[in-house]
């Protein structure tokens, strides 16, 4: 009895898994048949732009960042930049003499202190704005290497004055750095392809990402301003702005170059902050974007998009629950007319999913078939990865429905790029849990299914027990270390 209810629950899981690949399947389509290469529209008149770089405590990678905002091509008389400082370390003095250095250079760059960090990242973009002088508002984060023709190139796609957003796409300075970084670079693209482009091509929203897009101003007074109430501050005016009729536009060839984290514990802080904030979202968003006057596949696939980081509740216990389904089948215990459909299931959702990540991060390749080559062991690391995290997610995910608040925490970075071979010093941040012995007992279960599944010969059930063992003893073991490799 027990038996049959876990299967039961186990097909539940997968049959929400594969909804959720075929809703994302949807957005393949019309990504493929979008036009990848965004027309050149030319500027014929300069608007005033105000471009926010919100840093905490970003010792390692501020004065680059600083330094890239400083050269973008555009008039100097029609450019202001804002560096809103909310740290509480020698970054506030290495951006000191950055804006020193530039201000005597005639750039119009201003060093921005508050008292408090209240309202985190969403409170600084907020104060910036109150004395901001531009039509439009360009944001980085301190992980971001913006091109010097980024304005040049995006400006010109507020081509209305409906056009409250224009994002562009994302792009790796590091991602050959290690296995780790070329796993998240597989779901980052797969992200920027399949998702946003096949979402604006099919008329469903996007969502700002946090940095390397601008603002219309207005769009952003319109829909209400930042807000601090959510860990995904852009993920909220996103929704907010587009349900009330602002539209947004993505340039998929434009690239931002920014740094991915290089270590588990940094990767894991920052899947958290999303993946929590996307939660907060959906109580706050959905029943606004179903009263909106937006079509019905808007409302459908945004709230699909809205209830993404909810699939790490699927894949923790699907993970869980997998070797326990293939041990029963193996006894014989699951049968459908004498045949076990089991493997038949697990086989079609893991082809499904692979497929789709294969042509989302194909999509963005340069050298597709060396990335076609590499992307098994990768895509098997980035499985591991995301298995390992899931627990903490889920956790993340459950609190954000619930509405417990907790501190905005950034991504440690380092500025650590592929040619680097020094680790990184310390780099002190907060943890929201430690749930240490959780994961131990969760890697255990995972090499006692291994085991087996070795001495059953199961390939499934091996396979599931060393993808939850690797990403578990990493998690566990080497949250910190740095793999270059």
């Amino acid at each position: 009895m027990i038996g049959q209810l876990i299967f039961y629950f186990w097909m539940l899981l997968n049959i929400l898994l594969f909804l959720y690949v075929l809703v994302e399947t949807v957005l393949l389509i019309f990504a493929l048949k979008a036009k990848k290469k965004n027309k050149h529209l030319a500027l014929t008149e300069f608007p005033k732009v105000t471009v926010q770089l919100p840093v905490y405590n970003e010792k390692y990678v501020i004065e680059r960042l600083i330094d890239a905002v400083s050269k973008l091509n555009y008039p100097k008389d029609k450019l202001e930049i804002q560096v809103l400082d909310d740290s509480n370390d020698e970054t506030s003095t290495l951006i000191k003499n950055k804006v020193d250095f530039y201000t005597k250079e005639g750039i119009d760059i201003i060093h921005v202190q508050r008292k408090n960090r209240t309202g985190y990242k969403a409170g600084a973009l907020d104060y910036g704005m109150q004395f901001c002088k531009g039509e439009f508002i360009a944001i980085f984060d301190a992980d971001f290497i913006p091109d010097s023709e980024f304005l040049m190139r995006a400006i010109p796609y507020f081509n209305t004055d409906k056009i409250g957003v224009v994002q562009t796409r994302w792009a790796h300075i590091n991602e050959k750095f290690s296995f780790i970084t070329r796993a998240q670079a597989i779901m980052l693209n797969t992200h920027f392809s399949v998702e946003h482009l096949g979402r604006i091509s099919s008329g469903a929203f996007i969502n700002f990402n946090g940095t390397a897009g601008i603002w219309r101003k207005s769009c952003i007074e319109d829909a209400g301003g930042w807000h601090a109430d959510t860990l995904t501050e852009d993920l909220d005016l996103s929704f907010r702005a587009q349900t009330k009729g602002w539209k947004f536009n993505y340039l998929f060839d434009v690239e931002s170059p920014a740094e991915l984290p290089v270590t588990i514990d940094a990767y894991k802080t920052q899947q958290f902050r999303w993946s929590k904030g996307a939660a907060e979202c959906v109580k706050k968003n959905t029943k606004m974007l179903w009263k909106s006057n937006a079509n019905f596949w808007a409302k459908l696939a945004g709230t699909i998009h809205l209830l993404n980081s909810s699939i790490f509740i699927i894949v923790f216990f699907l993970v869980l629950t997998s070797p326990i389904v293939f041990w029963l089948a193996k006894q014989g215990y699951i049968m459908f007319s004498n045949i076990n459909v089991i493997p038949f299931i697990s086989l079609f959702v893991t082809i499904c999913i692979t497929l789709l990540f294969l042509f989302g991060h194909l999509m963005v390749a340069k050298s597709k078939w060396k990335e076609a080559l590499l992307f098994i062991p990768n895509f098997y690391v980035f499985l591991a990865l995301s298995v390992s995290i899931s627990l903490y997610m889920v956790i993340g995910v459950i609190e954000g429905y619930l509405g417990k608040v907790s501190e905005f925490v950034r991504t440690p970075k380092f500025n650590l790029v592929t040619t680097t071979k020094t680790k990184p010093k310390d780099y002190a941040f907060k943890k929201e849990h430690n749930i240490t012995v959780l994961e131990l007992m969760v890697l255990s279960f995972g090499v006692g299914a291994f085991a087996l599944g070795c001495y059953y010969q199961d390939f499934f059930m091996a396979n599931y027990g060393f993808i939850i063992s690797l990403g578990y003893s990493l998690k566990v073991f080497m949250p910190k270390y740095v793999f270059r490799f």
